[in-house]
């Protein structure tokens, strides 16, 4: 049976304490507005009403914050360890949940999330919806007073969200063509096509100065690799690598001066191929530094747990990998093609249990 609230008579944290991965014990299924309309609380968790209330509260568009989370995290919750900031780790981004609160030594948007929603960090980095809230919240509060009517007047917040202007392009994409998931959780979402602009990206201009055609060029900060001269009797090994974080996310975390990491690669969605760092240069991303000197390093956007992670990946990941083959003539097998976690030293599980090695190694196969 549903018991019916007013948002006067349910305050919102105890709403949130209703559940522990995102609203376990409840859901929003009504319009709550800030003169306090009225929600529905039953005993399923959703997702999708998560984001409603979310958006209602702040102000923000729902399918902005949908397409969002679809981008950051495929619409999943990982773990706070997950990407929990670690100085000169790849993976240690300190970004978090869903809305990919950010909290390092030279940014704390969950800290600005904690502030506005009145919510302590540790609820915002572990409960889903209060992740969701929290995102929303600072999303509106870049605009301030003055929001955009329309989904086309927030690209510019996304990209001030996203810390990179290819995050907005990637949010706006996302819009444009829909989205549908089914997450760990079993909830199935689905984002419906929106008429949008995506904001233009000159790829002419940026595959110029890639090595490998299909790339765009998106260098990473000078400090953060290894200038080299490297050809092909020094490179004879392939690191495969998942992000823990996103597409832009990851090639914006290179291109920061305070990293101190980079792969030469990444690869996302949509057939998306980004080189961050020339095949000739070392790049910082094996935890080793024997095996970096030798290697070209392929990061993959998505989370190692997500079980869907690759879905889309593997052939634009093999296509790159055949073409690093022919160039430096390195062997198509488990001795040349190595998994993060398999680098001497490294304690990782990377790239996850998800990662169909020999799906790939046949693929590249195929493309040599």
């Amino acid at each position: 049976m549903c018991t019916e609230y007013s948002l006067g008579e349910m305050d919102r944290r105890e709403f949130l304490k209703l559940g522990g991965a995102g609203l376990a014990g409840a859901v929003l299924l009504g319009t709550a507005s800030v003169t306090g309309s009225r929600v529905l609380a039953r005993e399923a968790s959703s997702l999708m009403a998560e984001f409603e209330f979310a958006a209602t509260e702040y102000g923000v568009p729902q399918e902005l914050l949908l397409a969002m989370g679809y981008v950051n995290t495929m619409w999943e919750m990982p773990l706070p360890e997950v990407s929990a900031y670690r100085e000169g780790d790849i993976h240690g981004r300190g970004t978090y949940g869903i809305m990919q609160l950010v909290q390092n030594p030279w940014e704390d948007t969950l800290g600005e999330a904690a502030r506005l929603t009145g919510l302590p960090e540790e609820q915002l980095k572990n409960n889903r919806a209060a992740n969701i809230r929290g995102g929303a919240a600072v999303l509106a509060g870049i605009p301030g007073s003055d929001k955009p009517s329309d989904l086309n007047g927030w690209q510019e917040a996304v990209a001030g969200y996203g810390g990179i202007d290819l995050y907005a392009t990637e949010v706006y994409e996302t819009l444009q063509s829909g989205a549908s998931a089914t997450t760990s959780t079993g909830e199935s979402v689905e984002l419906a096509p929106q008429d949008v602009e995506v904001p233009q990206v000159f790829t002419a201009q940026r595959r110029r100065r890639a090595d490998y055609k299909r790339a765009d060029w998106r260098p990473a900060y000078r400090g953060n690799y290894t200038n080299s001269g490297r050809g092909a009797k020094q490179i004879d090994l392939v690191v495969i690598h998942i992000a823990q974080g996103s597409y832009s996310g990851t090639i914006s975390w290179f291109k920061d001066r305070r990293s101190n990491v980079t792969a030469h690669y990444v690869v996302g969605n949509r057939g998306k191929v980004a080189q961050c760092v020339h095949n000739e240069d070392i790049a910082w991303h094996a935890g080793n530094w024997a095996y970096n000197k030798r290697s070209i390093g392929i990061e993959h956007s998505g989370y190692a747990s997500s079980p869907g992670a690759f879905q889309g990946k593997y052939r634009t990941s093999a296509k790159l990998s055949a073409y690093l083959s022919r160039r430096y003539n390195i062997p198509v097998d488990s001795n040349h093609f190595v998994l993060h976690r398999n680098v001497p030293g490294v304690t990782k599980r990377c790239p996850g249990p998800h990662f169909n090695y020999h799906k790939y190694l046949n693929l590249v196969k195929r493309y040599r």
